[in-house]
């Protein structure tokens, strides 16, 4: 464990379970305000939908800037370097791909 493999692991990943928190969290909160139960009018609270979006995306453009000399030295730097940087910029395209629906949503048909 001298090469700190949680904090690597951690740093490659880190991008890709931001997306998948901001997937879970605006779905499961569409599915949850969408239920008979808990039927609201206008749909899913749109507000909370564009603040969690607007989060996830400015944490996905921090980790992206923070990797931003992974680019400038293309041929020397190693592969975990590589997969934090694409990783961000996967994430950061992926939660625009995830949350456009949720935000176009008219209502719980």
């Amino acid at each position: 464990m001298e090469d700190r493999f949680w904090k690597q692991l951690l740093r490659g990943t880190l991008p890709l379970l931001v997306w998948a928190a901001h997937f879970a969290f605006c779905y499961l909160l569409a599915a949850a305000q969408c239920t008979p139960a808990a039927m609201r009018a206008g749909g899913p609270d749109r507000g909370v939908m564009i603040v969690a979006t607007v989060l996830a995306l400015l944490v996905c453009a921090w980790l992206m800037w923070r990797e931003r000399g992974i680019m400038k030295a293309a041929s020397a730097a190693p592969l975990l370097d590589w997969s934090a940087a694409l990783g961000a910029l996967l994430a950061f395209v992926g939660i625009i791909w995830t949350g456009l629906p949720l935000l176009l949503v008219q209502g719980c048909a």
